[in-house]
């Protein structure tokens, strides 16, 4: 192993620890600063608002000065908002450090999206077994927060959690990040005027609200369906359990894909991009009927299982996503295009949870994730207008 592919071992898994800390904390939250659906979608979308722009100027900022600077700016970024978490007693400042939560992670998943094109030759396999790692963060959080919060407290264990990053933080000082600066230079218009890069993102616009909103009301969909009488102890620790499980079958299922992609050798980029645009068809047609199941289903044995499948079938759509953009576009541009790609994304990430969230409150989140199922029915299209289109 090389040191940036220990790197990337290392600091990835934090990065999905940022991922989804909001849905491993989202119950005890909402109690500690008494907020209804609304406003928990309200956190929500408030991580999605600051990705875009971050992540954009992020891109200029790793594509001119390098990559190194950017990702310790945003590990400081991260430790603090989980510091600022841990003490806050107002919807407020919860809000604030959600944004500068989003901010730093936005920061680090621009430098560590880039970097998986460097750190392997197939990037196909790359992104899929590097965000196995991110999953594994993921898949980590939820438990690692419900335990922290029991021994020690809410306060002590998020800012336990903060203190986390400090690991590859460190390790990022003695890893050389190759700097695209000595590439030859680029203009912008190269990826702003290319239909890929519009494709890729409005598909990551519609994709990443599906994969966030799942993951952020998964344990009170679960939680909702306790059998009467039930402790709730128990019906927060079956949904916390749920919400691990979601985790475990996605990195699983980008494992998988990874290791589908390595012994594909002699396979082309054009024959591997084709057979990826027909995954993200089906992936999409069959997200449509799991959030479907999950908006009408009446038991919780269902809705557990229907979470857990989504898990299966959300787990290579970005990775699979990310390798086609940058197998499209030279290096050099890789942190402006992904840039542009998590920009696009963050105006679904910042709208649909707020729509959900406010439907929520006034009706049912059963009525609310109606929004999620035209999401995906959106998103068909467009994956469906990717696989048609054939770049010259």
């Amino acid at each position: 192993m090389t040191p940036l592919q220990g790197f990337m071992v290392s600091c990835l898994p934090v990065t999905g620890m940022c991922y989804a800390v909001l849905g491993a904390i989202k119950l005890p939250l909402a109690e500690r600063l008494k907020m209804d659906e609304a406003k928990v979608g309200g956190l929500v979308s408030s991580f999605g608002f600051m990705v875009g722009p971050i992540i954009l100027l992020c891109g200029f900022l790793a594509d001119a000065l390098g990559r190194k600077g950017v990702w310790l700016s945003g590990s400081l970024l991260v430790a603090a908002s989980l510091f600022m978490l841990a003490r806050t007693r107002k919807y407020s400042w919860a809000v604030v450090a959600v944004l500068l939560l989003s901010a730093g992670w936005a920061a680090m998943i621009n430098v560590a999206n880039v970097l998986m094109y460097m750190a392997y030759d197939n990037v196909f396999m790359a992104t899929n077994l590097l965000d196995f790692f991110f999953g594994l963060g993921a898949f980590l959080t939820p438990t690692l927060a419900v335990l922290l919060i029991r021994r020690f407290g809410f306060s002590p264990a998020i800012s336990l959690l903060g203190a986390l990053v400090a690991v590859p933080a460190f390790y990022s000082i003695k890893v050389v990040m190759q700097a695209s600066a000595a590439a030859k230079p680029v203009g912008f218009d190269t990826i702003v005027h290319d239909p890929v890069m519009w494709l890729c993102g409005l598909t990551l616009m519609f994709w990443v609200p599906i994969e966030s909103c799942t993951a952020a009301w998964a344990t009170t969909f679960v939680n909702s369906l306790a059998p009467t009488g039930e402790a709730p102890e128990r019906s927060r620790r079956i949904a916390a359990w749920t919400l691990s499980g979601f985790w475990l079958c996605f990195m699983g299922a980008r494992l998988f894909t990874a290791f589908i992609h390595s012994g594909a050798a002699n396979t082309t980029i054009a024959q591997t991009v084709h057979v990826a645009k027909v995954t993200h068809v089906i992936l999409a047609a069959l997200c449509i009927a799991i959030l479907l199941g999950i908006v009408y289903s009446k038991k919780r044995s269902i809705t557990v299982a229907l979470i857990l499948i989504a898990g299966l079938l959300y787990g290579p759509f970005f990775p699979t996503l990310m390798a086609i953009l940058l197998s499209h576009f030279p290096p050099e541009v890789h942190g402006r295009a992904v840039g542009m790609l998590f920009g696009c994304a963050s105006v679904g990430w910042t709208i649909i949870p707020i729509v959900i969230g406010s439907i929520a409150a006034k009706k049912t989140l059963q009525r609310g994730f109606l929004v999620a199922v035209i999401d995906g029915v959106v998103l068909l299209g467009l994956v469906i207008g990717h696989f048609i289109y054939t770049p010259k």
